[in-house]
Parts: structure tokens; sequence; C-alpha cells
């Protein structure tokens, strides 16, 4: 899974911790790809 992970500090604390996720990526390796299925439905709209 990609993931990025971003923390802020404030001296010696750790005030913010930001976890992202790439869901499109997550959900490909689960058998969805919600980007084909997507382009798929643009394109049966357009005709």
């Amino acid at each position: 899974m990609q993931v990025v992970d971003v923390y802020r500090r404030e001296g010696d604390k750790l005030m913010e911790n930001w976890v992202l996720i790439d869901i499109p990526y997550w959900l490909k390796q689960q058998g969805l790809d919600v980007l084909d299925r997507t382009q798929k439905i643009m394109n049966s709209s357009e005709q």
C-alpha cells in the first residue's frame, strides 16, 4: 500500500499527524480499477 505520513511538531511535541493513503491504488489491489471503471462510464455517457 502506498502511504505518506506527514507530521507537524511544535518544539518537542507532536501536534498533528496526517496519513495519506493512495485509495485508487489500494482498490486496484482489491480487484477494482476505479480509473478504468470511470473511463468506461464517461465513454458510455458520450454516446
